[in-house]
Parts: structure tokens; C-alpha cells; sequence
């Protein structure tokens, strides 16, 4: 018997800002390089919440892992890329720490390129 290990699918991003997503999609994580296949923090399921609040950008992100080592790069580079924007003035980042990232969050065709450039079954038998 197959089942699936985690069918959370990746988080909703309709209600995103789409200037702030767009700042965010320029925004690789610097985990997905070492695989070949750089992914974008939204693709990859961090950004849980990415809003405007008057002129400040609000972003909420969740790691791979609570030992992300990377999240001070990660930071920087949200505050370069969104700070640029015309529109926006300050950044909030927020890490969610009791979020549970899975690999099913990250989005599908990213998840297609990372599964052919490293075939494993995300399946138990």
C-alpha cells in the first residue's frame, strides 16, 4: 500500500501583493542552489504572507528547517529586492517558527524540474 507522506500542497499566494510577490520571485533559496535546481522562496513554499501595509512591505515566511542556517541571506536579499520598490518604504520579516515546511509545498513545476534533475519518490510502500 502507497500513501502520500505530506499532501499539504503549497500555500495559497491569490492574496499575495503582486509587487511584492514579483520582488520575491527574484529570490532564490540558497538550499534549492546546491540541488541544480535554483528555486524561488515563493515556489518553494517559504512566503507564507507577502502584504502591503500603507508603505511597508509585510512578509511571513516559514524554513525548511527551525536550523536554517541561510535565513540571515534569505533576509537580506527580501529586504534589498522589496525595499526597491517605489512604493514601499520599510520591510517586516516575520519567521514563523511553528510552521512545518514539507516538500509537497513546494510548487509543481518547480517540484517537476527538482524531480528530474533528482528522481525520488516522495511515496512509502
Amino acid at each position: 500500500m502507497m500513501f502520500e507522506l505530506d499532501p499539504a500542497g503549497p500555500p495559497e499566494t491569490s492574496a499575495f501583493d503582486p509587487e511584492i510577490a514579483g520582488a520575491l520571485r527574484r529570490i532564490v533559496d540558497p538550499c534549492s542552489i546546491a540541488t541544480g535546481v535554483p528555486i524561488n522562496l515563493i515556489d518553494m513554499g517559504l512566503v507564507l504572507d507577502a502584504s502591503r501595509d500603507g508603505r511597508t512591505a509585510r512578509i511571513k515566511l516559514q524554513l525548511t528547517s527551525n536550523l536554517c542556517m541561510q535565513l540571515g541571506n534569505i533576509e537580506a536579499k527580501i529586504y534589498e529586492e522589496v525595499g526597491a520598490l517605489t512604493e514601499i518604504d520599510d520591510v517586516a520579516v516575520a519567521v514563523d517558527y511553528e510552521a512545518e515546511w514539507l516538500p509537497s509545498m513546494v510548487a509543481r513545476g518547480a517540484d517537476a524540474a527538482l524531480r528530474e534533475r533528482r528522481p525520488f519518490p516522495l511515496t512509502v510502500l
